[in-house]
């Protein structure tokens, strides 16, 4: 378009141009013509009033000789009027003068001059007329000879006024000349231009229309492919409903279905619960699958998912229930018999899954493995009954259960509001640096010359500046996933304590910290270049849930080649951990505080810890008593010959600073 324009603009000027010229030539010939016709009227005005000057002066002077040689008498009077004539002729010149101020100053001159000479001509003529009237020859020899004398000069101004006169007349016709070559030049120019315009308007134009054509030829093929297209589509269009129907199917199979089991996922789950009503639901969940995944990877844990849920498919295969695979290592199970069936048969149901699944060995490979499951049930609550199963699967992940029941009671909701609470007061602890460790003292009641040691405890502080205790987080911290982050700090806390004061420390470790590679490898990290790992101890929890003893071996023997000492936590908690007391590498055991603390009054209780006492020396391990609350107990453990004592009664959890300011108790 713009284009276009530019062309319609250089065609416009091109003719503006030729206009111009010949606007132009027409002004200069009217101007021309009217400068010569000026000059036609004025030369002959001019030569007129010359010429009838020079006649006055002529005819005065043909009359003055006829007067001599007839020798007749003459008066002034008789000649006066041709003195008047010539008057009049030098007036009118004059006037000429006034409307020609481009003369020359000598034509002016020469009108001054021939004025003066006709005052001079009339003084000889009155001295000749005197000399006729007197009739003296000898006077009117001399008179006329003076007076042809002053005729003669009076002619010769008379022409030489006619010769400026035609110098003029030279003059004006030569501008006239040099008005034609101006104009001719500007003429043939503005028409050189003009030419040249148009010539370029007929290149742009050729160009143009070469162009045209050559996009109306690139529009005739694309009219005959556009054809050809259409002839392809009208050939796709048979098959192209069902290529819709095929996408559609992948399409509603990626929204609804589980990548991994194929079996129908979470969105389903929720499209499900809003026209269907389900009367009992049940969330199950494979325990510390995540471990697994990191250990194993996480192509052997898709596969162990797969295998998983061809388990849960074969068990519920001819029951009046549904199977869907809502997330990673969450399943639920509903029940569609609409009547609502009975509870407590639902119920058993989930429970024999979940034993079945526990003893299953799943096989891939050269491998095999076994998993465990715990599963929340909700018989209530049709817009929250997921809701309700997930609090139930939580309530029995953090009591240790396997199966867990949403009651109506909001016990269980009102818990989950906590664990929400709570989660919030632990993310601000750790965005704030509110993870500290109190430390509890581990005092020998054998050997006086031993140095006591402290036990590092974390709390985290919320934001009233409240301080929290660890049964009231960290169970929350490791459904959250963010344990890692707690036993990051407390390794932090607890070297730091022992690199400013150099006082014996000992630190919990669970298995879920072993199990997690990278809490391993930085703490690994930190222990290669800490100068005090003398100082140190790792104590062991969760001894119930060792399962990978190889794995549990390993990282103690990791650890005493750093020169740190090993302790096992909650020891006699549970009669199977007896057996770590001999497959591994450990220097201490604390007995657990269900035998300590009514050992007392409980006499199997002390015969359980002799018992543990006796094994400990034969192994060469040293035992520590936990929740040491009363003297009595106190004396009881040392007389069954326990190494170290703990409890309120030796000394309540604090900061190091006031543990150490306040002076240890010590027997």
């Amino acid at each position: 378009m713009l284009k276009k324009s530019w062309m319609y603009i250089i065609f416009i000027l091109s003719f503006l141009f030729l206009f111009f010229s010949l606007l132009l030539a027409y002004y200069s010939l009217q101007q021309n013509s009217t400068t010569l016709q000026h000059l036609s009227s004025d030369q002959i005005e001019l030569n007129y009033y010359t010429s009838k000057l020079n006649y006055d002066v002529k005819k005065n002077q043909t009359h003055i000789l006829q007067l001599a040689l007839l020798n007749k008498k003459a008066s002034q009077a008789e000649l006066e009027p041709y003195f008047i004539e010539m008057k009049k002729s030098i007036e009118r010149l004059r006037l000429y003068i006034k409307k020609h101020p481009n003369l020359s100053k000598k034509f002016l001159a020469t009108l001054d001059t021939l004025e003066k000479r006709i005052v001079s001509y009339k003084i000889v003529e009155r001295s000749l007329i005197d000399a006729i009237n007197r009739d003296d020859k000898e006077d009117i020899e001399d008179a006329l000879i003076g007076f042809d004398s002053i005729a003669a000069v009076f002619s010769k101004d008379t022409k030489t006024l006619m010769d400026l006169e035609s110098e003029n007349l030279y003059q004006e016709l030569s501008n006239i000349e040099q008005n034609n070559t101006n104009s001719l030049k500007i003429m043939l120019l503005s028409f050189f231009v003009a030419t040249m315009l148009i010539l370029f308007y007929i290149y742009k134009f050729v160009r143009l229309n070469k162009k045209l054509q050559k996009q109306l030829k690139i529009s005739q093929t694309t009219q005959k492919e556009l054809k050809e297209t259409q002839h392809q589509l009208m050939n796709y269009n048979d098959n192209l409903e069902e290529e819709i129907n095929k996408k559609s199917v992948e399409l509603y199979k990626k929204i609804y279905t589980h990548s991994i089991s194929q079996l129908p996922n979470r969105n389903k789950l929720l499209e499900d619960l809003q026209g269907i009503y389900f009367p009992r639901m049940a969330i199950l969940n494979i325990d510390k699958f995540q471990s697994f995944n990191d250990v194993y990877g996480e192509k052997i844990g898709n596969i162990a998912l797969e295998k998983s849920a061809e388990f849960l498919k074969d068990e519920i295969n001819n029951l009046p229930m549904r199977l869907y695979h809502v997330s990673g290592d969450e399943f639920v199970i509903v029940c569609t018999n609409q009547t609502g069936g009975d509870e407590i048969i639902f119920k058993k149901h989930i429970e024999i899954i979940l034993e079945k699944y526990k003893n299953h060995i799943f096989k891939y490979q050269n491998k095999e493995f076994q998993f465990m499951m715990s599963a929340g049930i909700s018989f209530s609550g049709k817009d929250k009954m997921l809701a309700y199963a997930d609090m139930a699967l939580k309530d029995a992940k953090r009591r240790n259960l396997q199966l867990s029941i949403f009651k109506d009671d909001k016990e269980l909701e009102k818990t989950h509001k906590e664990d929400i609470e709570c989660h919030k007061k632990l993310q601000y602890a750790i965005n704030n640096n509110h993870i500290i460790s109190h430390f509890q003292v581990i005092v020998p009641i054998q050997d006086d010359t031993k140095e006591p040691k402290f036990e590092s405890l974390v709390r985290i502080i919320d934001q009233k500046e409240n301080l929290i205790p660890p049964h009231m987080f960290l169970s929350v911290a490791k459904a959250n996933r963010i344990y890692y982050k707690i036993t990051q700090a407390v390794i932090k806390n607890t070297l730091e304590v022992i690199e400013k004061y150099q006082v014996p420390c000992s630190l919990n470790i669970s298995l879920t910290d072993i199990e997690n590679s990278k809490t391993m490898h930085e703490l690994f990290e930190i222990l290669n270049n800490f100068e005090y790992n003398s100082l140190l101890s790792i104590e062991l929890l969760e001894t119930e849930d060792f399962k990978n003893y190889d794995m549990v071996y390993n990282f103690c023997l990791k650890i005493k080649s750093f020169g740190i000492k090993i302790s096992l936590d909650d020891f006699g908690a549970g009669y199977s951990n007896f057996s770590h007391i001999l497959n591994l590498p450990i220097d201490f055991i604390k007995i657990d505080a269900s035998l300590i603390s009514n050992i007392d009054r409980d006499q199997n209780s002390k015969v359980m810890v002799e018992t543990i006492v006796d094994l400990a020396k034969k192994l060469h391990v040293e035992t520590i008593a936990e929740f040491v609350s009363s003297q009595k107990i106190l004396d009881v453990v040392k007389e069954i010959g326990v190494d170290y004592a703990q409890g309120f009664h030796l000394g309540k959890p604090a900061s190091i600073e006031e543990q150490l300011g306040e002076g240890l108790k010590r027997l």
